[in-house]
């Protein structure tokens, strides 16, 4: 039995010739990404298990899983972007579009098996959403507004009643560091460049920050009912 055969139990129908080649070779990053933390050993049943057990978790929303996910695949999913994007910036804005629709949605996923392909199609969608939007010159949607999907413009519509409390509260509840990216980012509108040297940090930390931020906040506003 293969290593794509164990991480995939059930082979996902993609009829498209170059799509398929597209994700055999998301699926081999994938497998790279494992070996390089196992030092070569290939992968096997136990890592398929492991797979299992993490989107398990994920789907009770244990953020600790949702974070070794987002470590097993955040590296396929950014090559995949960046062959569609052919750019280092927009790959890495889309990347983390990618993660917050996987962990906005895992709940739907019931099993495992299916779940590098379910990552690749939100990849690929998103990918041609971008290159839709960027052949069209359509502006770019407020992050905040795509966590919430309560905030319709930043500069001139306020926060809707039945969410600006609880929004409120899950910012507060964020750690400091996590909370200023949020807060300078979504809110106030910098760019990472400017946070970095505002906070003293690299520009991907800032990025990570804001991801690790808008995944709690979600999560905050799930369990008040508020999403």
């Amino acid at each position: 039995m293969s290593a794509c055969t164990l991480l995939l139990a059930v082979p996902v129908q993609i009829g498209d010739n170059g799509l398929r080649a597209d994700y055999e070779a998301f699926l081999e990053s994938i497998l790279d990404v494992e070996r390089d933390k196992r030092e070569g050993r290939p992968w096997g049943t136990a890592d398929k298990a492991r797979l299992e057990e993490l989107v398990r978790r994920g789907r009770e929303g244990d953020l600790a899983a949702q974070e070794s996910i987002y470590e097993m695949f955040k590296r396929p999913v950014f090559g995949l972007l960046y062959r569609y994007a052919q750019n280092q910036a927009a790959a890495e804005d889309l990347l983390q579009d990618v993660f917050l629709k996987v962990f906005g949605h895992i709940r739907k996923v019931r099993d495992a098996a299916t779940f590098p392909g379910w990552v690749f199609r939100i990849a690929v969608n998103t990918a041609y959403s971008h290159l839709r939007q960027k052949r069209t010159q359509a502006g770019r949607l407020v992050p905040l507004d795509e966590l919430a999907g309560k905030i319709e413009d930043r500069t001139s519509a306020p926060v809707e009643k039945d969410i600006q409390g609880p929004l409120e509260e899950a910012i507060r509840s964020l750690a400091p560091r996590l909370r200023s990216v949020f807060l300078l980012h979504d809110v106030q509108g910098f760019k990472h460049e400017e946070i970095a040297r505002t906070l003293g940090c690299a520009v991907g930390t800032s990025k990570s920050q804001l991801f690790k931020a808008r995944i709690r906040v979600r999560e905050f506003l799930r369990a008040k009912g508020a999403v």
